[in-house]
């Protein structure tokens, strides 16, 4: 038997973002979820499909759907949106006014708050729908989307040239540094096209290799046991922590994030630290770093005419951080000349040493992929622990089963912690994954389409830039069947709430230009927990529900006043 398609444009692409060129993947899948059937179209976009005979009959009304996600939907459905796709200009929205579109709209919406961004976008999309349209000076037409589906797409039609907007402030104040240090190439999070690959080819190995974080384990692990002798200090005689735990959390992450980026102490977890001291300055200036960033990338870019007081600060708290990783380099290169000098082939090069010793990165390359693992590595991971804490806080059975775990596994809490212990100890990830899919760090992600495509049943052209809302998303039942509780266990091998969609929740976004830092960050959360999990029990009394704060990154705004309860 054969399927017949005619411009399945909604087909996932396997290799490139050309539809001449493209190849497209069709799965079929039985009613229970089992794959029956995958195979490849070849070139658009008229293709027949040859199938293998079935124990069911291939009609609409049976139980066998069509998909190129694992996402069920049956094969009418699919062919309707696919094959008569709605006009671009159907897409619903607000009416745009000349020249300035809907620009308006993040000074006057209601729900527009720069202290809750998310707020604004599902209040946008519970007036329009899952999909809608919107024209924002300066940047290409925007398409907005709630539906897991349009997000396969757009990583998959995109892989091979993964534009984004955002980070533009960044990028000017690393093109106009006063020495040009950058000369005008600055790093991953602001590049694109040829120079973004340049360097994105040549780090990922380097920081996402286990083994590469996994060296790093015993200086994290110090780190962390300190911390956990600062928690016992910073509830003596009240038998809480302070509300400002969530800056001790951007103290811990800067002094783990500052072991593996710059391969130094930063003394951040020193006791009676005073608020002038190099370290406080340190966190202080990435906190800074971050409000001056929202600031001047939401609403209006006043900082592309004149230098604003946000771009300023930015460019301030940007230096000081580079003038740090200068240091860190030279030192590095010194290191590096002693290790050629003594040809010890046992010395392992840190991650900054085997990056200023790959062909085709040179100094300034390294300093931008130093700043954007510190300045972008606090602040996530700090604001990650902080909800996962919560999360355990208030649901106690759900710590009791890690701890047990963690207890199993790893046992004498003086004894060091491994990679063997992490990947032994799968609550870890789950319990991680679960916080992530409540409260997403970013409550969204961008592409711009580089060939036209079929979103939602509308025809979507190149060149439109793609917003995707995971923060909606990742919290619809249709999805996750009781969406809004923690149930860590959802994310188990064998699937006990049903299988999911594997674009419903992307915490680290997805593809080429997936978070490089992702295995620093989920090493220094998974340690803290197994160190925290030993010591105490983790308790939150308070009744009111997580309060948070959306700008560049979602951030508790609820006081973190926890009780550790030291464990008998």
């Amino acid at each position: 038997m054969a399927l017949r398609f005619k411009n399945c444009s909604m087909l996932t692409p396997k290799t490139t973002c050309q539809p001449q060129r493209a190849q497209y993947f069709i799965r079929l899948i039985s009613g229970n979820g089992h794959s029956i059937f995958n195979g490849t179209a070849g070139k658009f976009p008229t293709q027949q499909v040859a199938l293998p005979s079935c124990a069911l009959p291939l009609t609409v009304k049976n139980s066998l759907i069509f998909s190129a996600s694992g996402c069920h939907r049956s094969i009418h459905e699919v062919a309707t949106k696919t094959l008569n796709p709605k006009n671009f200009s159907d897409i619903p929205g607000p009416k745009p006014l000349p020249l300035i579109g809907n620009t308006l709209l993040f000074f006057t919406h209601k729900d527009f708050d720069l202290n809750n961004v998310q707020k604004f976008w599902e209040s946008i999309t519970r007036e329009y729908g899952g999909i809608v349209k919107l024209k924002v000076f300066g940047a290409p037409t925007m398409v907005v989307t709630t539906s897991p589906d349009d997000v396969e797409i757009l990583y998959k039609s995109t892989m091979e040239d993964p534009r984004r907007i955002g980070f533009e402030c960044l990028k000017a104040v690393r093109d106009h540094n006063k020495d040009n240090f950058f000369n005008k190439k600055t790093g991953l999070l602001t590049e694109h096209g040829e120079e973004w690959w340049r360097v994105r080819s040549r780090v990922q190995a380097p920081l996402l290799r286990p083994r590469s974080v996994a060296m790093y384990l015993p200086a994290v692990d110090g780190a962390t046991k300190k911390f956990m002798n600062r928690i016992d200090l910073l509830q003596e005689g009240t038998g809480q922590v302070p509300p400002d735990f969530l800056h001790e959390l951007h103290k811990w992450a800067l002094e783990c994030v500052g072991l593996i980026a710059l391969n130094r102490e930063l003394g951040c977890l020193d006791p009676g630290l005073r608020q002038d001291s190099f370290p406080m300055q340190l966190v202080a200036s990435a906190n800074a770093f971050f409000n001056a960033a929202t600031e001047a990338e939401i609403g209006f870019p006043a900082w592309m005419f004149y230098r604003t007081k946000p771009y300023v600060r930015l460019e301030t708290h940007h230096d000081a951080f580079l003038a740090l990783a200068i240091e860190a380099i030279k030192e590095a290169e010194d290191r590096l000349q002693e290790v050629t000098s003594s040809q010890d082939p046992h010395r392992r090069l840190s991650i900054m040493e085997t990056l200023l010793s790959t062909d085709g990165l040179n100094r300034s390359d390294v300093a931008t992929i130093i700043l954007d693992l510190l300045l972008a590595g606090i602040e996530t991971t700090a604001n990650a622990l902080g909800f996962t804490l919560y999360l355990l806080a208030r649901h106690p059975q759900e710590q009791r089963r890690l701890q047990e775990t963690v207890d199993s596994v790893v046992g004498d809490a003086s004894a060091p912690l491994t990679p063997q212990h992490l990947a032994a100890i799968p609550g870890l990830g789950h319990v991680l994954r679960e916080t992530l899919r409540l409260y997403p760090l970013v409550f969204g992600s961008s592409r711009i389409l580089c060939s036209d495509v079929v979103m939602s049943g509308y025809r979507v052209p190149a060149g439109t830039l793609v917003l995707s809302l995971q923060s909606v998303i990742s919290q619809q039942e249709e999805f996750f069947p009781e969406a809004k509780k923690f149930l860590p266990q959802r994310w188990d091998r064998d699937r006990p709430f049903g299988p999911m969609h594997p674009f419903a929740s992307l915490p680290f976004s997805h593809g080429t230009r997936m978070c490089v830092g992702r295995r620093i960050a989920e090493q220094q959360i998974f340690t803290f927990l197994v160190r925290v999990l030993q010591k105490y029990t983790v308790r939150f009394e308070h009744q009111e529900e997580m309060r948070v704060k959306s700008q560049f990154t979602l951030k508790p705004e609820t006081p973190l006043t926890f009780t550790f309860a030291p464990r008998a």
